[in-house]
């Protein structure tokens, strides 16, 4: 599954790329939401996860009476869906990503490096563009009343949001392990598939 900092990445080119009014807030909460989980059982029902180990990101999105939404209500649930979408893209298609292990790093720390520097590359691209809205999770005060995800940890997925915007890249990163370039196409090419996933 992708980490958060490959959500907040995919939420900023879906944010750029709208034209629809969002409240940027509960949006990017609603993103970071469905990592809150704290046990596998947490996990499954955060993720709707069905008895073939898939998330059942069609029939979330399709639960909601998305007209009786406030902006806040709606920019969270699209937040959600969108995190749900991801990991499911992300599952079947992360491993199309050529992988150049030239110093034979043994699987955990090869693990290790992979996720710093795909963290790297999703801090590059983010670049600040959450700092005008960081006052936002700083003063937290987002109120859902959705039933349906009334077990979700708010003030958790507010907190993840801003361990994230304050976490700093590692001093070494491996940039020949995976190219930046083919890293940024794939998530380009998420986003796109995402979008006509809506049309």
């Amino acid at each position: 599954m992708p980490r958060i900092s490959t959500h907040m990445h995919f939420g900023k080119l879906l944010l750029e790329s709208s034209d629809d009014d969002v409240d940027i807030h509960s949006f990017i909460i609603g993103l970071v939401a469905p990592d809150t989980f704290t046990d596998d059982k947490a996990f499954e029902h955060y993720h709707y996860v069905d008895e073939d180990g898939d998330i059942s990101v069609k029939e979330f999105y399709e639960s909601f009476e998305w007209g009786k939404f406030n902006l806040k209500q709606k920019s969270f649930v699209l937040g959600y869906y969108c995190h749900l979408w991801l990991d499911e893209y992300y599952k079947f298609n992360a491993s199309k990503l050529t992988l150049h292990n030239n110093n034979d790093l043994p699987n955990d720390e090869l693990g290790h490096a992979v996720k710093n520097v795909l963290f790297y590359y999703d801090k590059k691209v983010i670049n600040g563009f959450y700092d005008k809205i960081k006052d936002n999770f700083k003063d937290y005060n987002l109120r859902l009343d959705i039933e349906k995800l009334n077990a979700i940890d708010l003030n958790r997925a507010n907190q993840f949001v801003l361990d994230f915007l304050n976490t700093s890249v590692a001093d070494s990163i491996d940039t020949d392990l995976i190219e930046e370039e083919e890293y940024l196409k794939f998530i380009y090419k998420s986003v796109d598939k995402f979008l006509n996933s809506l049309n």
